[in-house]
């Protein structure tokens, strides 16, 4: 009885927990973003190459995405965060990395989206609700399915120096 109960919290959480994106930045708590507020931010189309054949995909920019959540985009885009780098997971678990200024118009002239729909109709079930998609991609091997959340990593201080070698001389 217990796993039954189990079994249908389950199933009726699934859905809710699809319907928010998280995002991760540099500081302060994870943000929870909505579909309605993913909505409503300006959008984009990206045309992927795949599967035999051309793909339309529409969503809103990344980069508005990512300043939704109090990410520094844009004209705030400077400084550590330059150096940062994005992690997208889809429920999968597979992950791509994109940088954070390769995401924002302002740096980069690829177009950048969190797709929410194909070729005029919402994404299939495998891939929804979101699927990273970037103009500037031969090939749609980082173009996560089922995103279910993005993470700002910023990136450590630069590797040391290699450590000279002593004693090189005559034995």
């Amino acid at each position: 009885m217990r796993a039954a109960l189990a079994a249908v919290v389950l199933a009726l959480a699934a859905p809710a927990a699809a319907q928010t994106l998280t995002v991760e930045g540099f500081a302060g708590p994870p943000r929870a973003l909505a579909v309605a507020e993913l909505g409503a931010l300006p959008r984009r189309e990206v045309v992927l190459t795949e599967d035999g054949g051309p793909h339309r995909y529409e969503g809103p920019l990344l980069a508005y995405v990512l300043r939704q959540a109090g990410l520094p985009m844009g004209a705030r885009l400077h400084g550590d965060p330059l150096k940062a780098a994005l992690v997208v997971t889809g429920a999968d678990g597979f992950q791509a990395v994109y940088s954070l200024a390769e995401v924002d118009a302002d740096f980069h002239d690829d177009v950048v989206i969190l797709a929410d729909r194909v070729d005029g109709a919402p994404l299939p079930a495998k891939r929804a609700p979101w699927r990273i998609v970037s103009s500037g991609d031969r090939k749609g091997w980082r173009a996560v399915y089922a995103v279910s959340k993005i993470e700002v990593r910023p990136l450590g201080a630069p590797a040391a120096a290699p450590a000279a070698h002593e004693g090189h001389g005559d034995h």
